[in-house]
């Protein structure tokens, strides 16, 4: 498979995963506040940089896919 394949992947996995558990988490604590939706922004831009590496790095590694080319 591509690289650029995967990335879209993972890039499209870590946007799901982000924005449901900053909804939950946003939703579950901070609810009463008014800046919700900027908690919940926090929570999906904290989640999308700690998780996409990991999932990139995984998809990478069992998808069978080449790493990068440089040209």
């Amino acid at each position: 498979m591509k690289y650029n394949t995967v990335v879209l992947i993972a890039i499209l996995i870590t946007t799901v995963l982000a924005l449901g558990i900053s909804y939950l988490i946003s939703n579950y604590f901070f609810s009463q506040y008014t800046f919700y939706k900027m908690i919940q922004l926090f929570f999906a831009v904290l989640f999308l940089t700690t998780f996409y590496a990991p999932i990139k790095y995984f998809l990478i590694k069992y998808m069978d896919s080449e790493g990068p080319k440089d040209e």
